[in-house]
């Protein structure tokens, strides 16, 4: 058995034949060489200090900010937030018909777009009556339509995700960011 390991057998490449969610970090496995990234692995540095940040902000703001605040231009900041909305609503079904990969961001902007203006109308509502309709719209329109386009952002990629094991078997490479086809013997 030590020898199939050493010689590529089917101990190579294990971490390939998991489902998506089970795979290790691309910085973990020696599977990908660094120009063949799409992304290079410091980004992510990046997001957890931002997270790691956020942290003391966050406490600051829950001791500090007042229970209660009026706000100048109200009407504009909620208008222009569903302004907002219809035009990722839009991209959504251009980018769907068009059977375009980048569905699968406008729908997941559009989803977390809905569950941010369903937290906002909970937690903003002025009276019980308000408190009631907003969850409600929550609960029946917002959160169910949000779930709709995670659900539907995370089939794109996931069919995304199946390919790449075929393209890589049809000698398709990446390349500083770009999927290269494979270098042909017939091209001059």
């Amino acid at each position: 058995m030590t020898a199939e390991r050493g010689q590529g057998g089917r101990w190579e490449h294990w971490e390939r034949r998991l489902p998506g969610f089970l795979q290790p970090p691309a910085f973990l496995t020696s599977a990908l060489e660094h120009s063949e990234r799409v992304v290079r692995p410091r980004l992510a540095l990046l997001y957890f200090v931002a997270a790691i940040g956020l942290v003391p902000w966050t406490v600051l703001l829950f001791l500090t900010l007042p229970g209660r605040e009026r706000a100048a231009h109200w009407d504009v900041a909620w208008g222009g937030f569903d302004a907002l909305m219809i035009i990722v609503f839009t991209g959504c079904a251009v980018r769907i018909l068009r059977l375009s990969p980048r569905s699968a961001i406008v729908t997941a902007v559009a989803g977390t777009l809905l569950v941010t203006d369903a937290w906002f109308d909970v937690m903003l509502a002025a009276t019980t009556r308000d408190t009631v309709v907003a969850l409600l719209m929550a609960c029946l329109v917002e959160l169910p339509l949000a779930a709709l386009c995670f659900r539907t952002s995370f089939r794109v990629v996931s069919l995304l995700e199946q390919a790449r094991p075929y393209l890589r078997e049809l000698g398709f490479t990446v390349h500083d960011g770009r999927l290269e086809p494979p270098a042909s013997q017939d091209r001059p």
